[in-house]
């Protein structure tokens, strides 16, 4: 039985929504990134064989000293007990091939224990539980291939089934020199068909090329441990295909997301897998609607004591008038803020529109569109040519009604 604790995009160097510690010199939210990783390679050293990290590393393709040596130190720690197997990600590519990568320095000082994937390999590592192979397919990114002849005057579809088609071929090369004797898993950092963002939205919207399931969930490996999308997820079952997801989060994209790591354990044939948190920093969307503008700065302070918001990053979403906006001060607000959390983005004013006080007794239902669309204009001000927009409104209203009266 052999225990790998899978885990992928630290991205060291986010220090947004942070601020410098005055007793260690660092921006605590490098701190929070760093404690996350604490906390894997605590849980690492005391549960599993085996360490596996599937890329983005840092923030940046060019950490500062500091970042690196602030993981320098984890990784030494970690792989003085167990090896330390660490794939390249999109973060950690550099943007020329002749410059180094952040990891470098690990093979240059051949650092003991540590194995660094800067491009497609398989390595046969001895745990204290028997030889386990890993497989290391780290980030391509499209640019890889854009440089090719062949590729001048393809589409963008066709770009990417070249892709597609160029990650199978790598892979089957892997795969190829594997022992079916020993245990095998594949880290991956890429885009997945099926996964989703911290938005839920489907990775198919943007730049990355989407890999098929089919191309990366092969028999011939007990685990898939993918790296690149932030939400922990499994998108496969067998072989069990799983993003770890990020141990810390980064923005309010993610305030919903719980962070860790996977604890997996392969037992002959048989896979299972645990996710492990983090308990990262929590983000906070606080949303307030004031509707009576008889001492709404108390209200709002009221409303705000019922939350524990010293370790939370917050903004407020406030929902009022423009009328009772005047009488709200903010001040007092932001410094309740700054007093009692550990970080204040800001505050949102959305404002009510008073539709009985907007509402024009000229436009009714017996004026035709363009007419009330014409005396609603002369209403409001608006910094836009109204007569251009009604000229364009009068094209779309003729089209239309040539279009219902086909």
């Amino acid at each position: 039985m052999i225990n790998i604790a899978h885990t992928a995009d630290i991205h060291i160097g986010i220090e947004n929504y942070g601020t410098i510690n005055k007793k260690t010199g660092l921006n605590t939210r490098l701190e929070d990134f760093l404690n996350a990783f604490d906390k894997f390679v605590d849980y690492s050293i005391e549960n599993c064989d085996i360490a596996v990290i599937s890329g983005d590393m840092y923030k940046s393709r060019e950490p500062n000293p500091t970042q690196q040596r602030e993981l320098a130190k984890r990784i030494k720690r970690l792989s003085q007990h167990i090896p330390v197997v660490i794939n390249n990600g999109n973060h950690d590519q550099p943007n020329s091939d002749s410059k180094a990568r952040a990891f470098d320095i690990y093979k240059i000082l051949d650092v003991d224990n540590v194995y660094v994937a800067n491009k497609p390999d398989v390595f046969l590592i001895k745990t204290k539980n028997g030889p386990i192979q890993i497989a290391c397919l780290p980030y391509f990114p499209k640019s890889f291939l854009l440089k090719l002849e062949e590729s001048k005057n393809l589409s963008i579809d066709d770009i990417n089934k070249k892709m597609v088609e160029k990650i199978n071929t790598i892979l089957d090369i892997l795969t190829s020199k594997l022992d079916s004797s020993i245990p095998s898993i594949l880290s991956a950092h890429l885009s997945v068909t099926g996964a989703v963002t911290s938005s839920e939205k489907s990775i198919m919207i943007g730049d990355d090329v989407v890999v098929p399931i089919s191309v990366i969930a092969r028999h011939q490996y007990k685990y898939v441990a993918l790296g690149h999308i932030h939400k922990y997820q499994v998108v496969w079952d067998t072989p069990l295909t799983v993003y770890s997801g990020s141990i810390e989060k980064i923005d309010f994209g993610e305030e919903r997301d719980e962070k860790g790591f996977c604890h997996v354990i392969i037992d002959g044939e048989k896979v299972l897998h645990k996710f492990i948190s983090t308990n990262s920093r929590e983000f906070k969307t606080i949303n307030i609607q004031v509707k009576s503008n008889i001492s709404p700065t108390e209200e709002i302070l009221d409303k705000l004591k019922r939350y524990d918001l010293s370790k939370s990053i917050v903004r407020l979403n406030l929902k009022t008038t423009k009328e009772i906006d005047k009488h709200i001060r903010y001040r007092e607000i932001n410094k309740y803020f700054i007093q009692n959390s550990y970080y204040f983005v800001g505050i949102k004013r959305d404002f009510d529109i008073d539709k009985g006080a907007l509402r024009n007794p000229e436009i009714n239902e017996q004026l035709n569109p363009l007419d009330a669309l014409s005396k609603y204009f002369l209403s409001i001000d608006l910094d836009v040519d109204k007569n251009e927009l009604l000229k364009r409104a009068s094209l779309l209203y003729k089209e239309l009604i040539e279009e219902v009266n086909k």
